[in-house]
């Protein structure tokens, strides 16, 4: 019998990756609250609104899932930055309203937070309870962290770094945006000094997982192999989608006023996920796949 995966953020980038890459063994079924074009085609999904407590239970006792997958946030840090109460509604008070729904229905859960709850100032980035998250956005990631360990202990929290790659119309992330740009012949300013451990839709999906059929609890790192330099991952992608003129302007986090407080070097430990089977892409490798496929 197939086991059953309730996901948040069916929509979203990520979510898209997961209803695409789920293994046969896995039914899907996931919400989404005001993007239903970035659904995967033929997903089973319906609209819900996770900051309202009473929907969320009557879903969650409906289909009564084995495991719930909890990928839905407001994941913009400048956003949050503007916008603290509001966004602290989704990303914290509904992640522990999850927890403590899986707790009644002891279903397992699954939250990915994110890279952004390190400082970047000790690369690379193990999996301690206690990062320095310098953000908005990673100081709610982690006190939802927190707040599910307290919970659920069984849970898993997987620290997700910045993600790239292909999906649905209705969703975007920054090498979309990227390409559309080069193809309309206009520049993109990267980061020389900003390190991250860049990971596709594709890898991300295989390492939630990995989490999901090893039964894993804890906190995992979940990034690509050989984290290199915005600019370094630019100019690799210019390369792997065969757009030699590319326009690439190559800055220094200092030489531009910065919105919001963005992490200078996110490299991170993934030892911990590789023991689950886990074997990360370099982002060369992840490029040329997608470059190839084109999905």
């Amino acid at each position: 019998m197939a086991k059953k995966l309730f996901v948040t953020g069916a929509s979203g980038f990520l979510g898209w990756h997961v209803f695409r890459d789920a293994p046969a063994d896995w039914q899907l079924i996931g919400c989404w609250h005001g993007n239903a074009a970035g659904l995967f085609p033929m997903a089973e999904a319906f609209q819900l609104d996770l900051t309202d407590r009473d929907a969320v239970w009557r879903a969650l006792k409906a289909t009564k899932p084995d495991a719930v997958l909890h990928t839905a946030a407001a994941s913009n840090p400048a956003h949050c930055e503007a916008n603290k109460e509001e966004t602290r509604k989704l990303n914290v008070e509904a992640t522990v309203q999850l927890a403590e729904f899986c707790a009644e229905l002891r279903s397992k859960l699954v939250f990915t937070s994110s890279s952004q709850v390190y400082d970047g100032t000790s690369p690379p980035c193990k999996e301690v309870p206690d990062p320095n998250p310098k953000n908005d956005y990673g100081q709610q990631k982690l006190e939802a962290e927190k707040l599910v360990a307290d919970l659920l202990p069984e849970a898993a929290i997987i620290r997700v770094a910045v993600m790239y790659g292909m999906a649905g119309t209705g969703t975007n992330n920054f090498l979309q945006q990227w390409l559309d740009i080069w193809r309309q012949e206009r520049e993109v300013t990267a980061f020389y000094d900003e390190i991250r451990s860049f990971l596709s839709g594709t890898a991300a999906s295989d390492g939630i997982f990995k989490v999901l059929e090893k039964g894993a609890e804890g906190i995992f790192n979940l990034g690509g192999g050989s984290a290199i330099s915005r600019y370094e991952f630019a100019e690799m992608a210019s390369v792997a989608f065969g757009l030699p003129q590319a326009k690439i302007i190559r800055k220094s986090q200092q030489e531009v006023a910065l919105s919001t407080f963005r992490p200078a070097d996110l490299t991170m430990d993934l030892t911990k996920i590789k023991e689950l089977g886990f074997v990360p892409q370099t982002p060369w490798e992840g490029l040329k796949l997608l470059a190839g496929k084109k999905a």
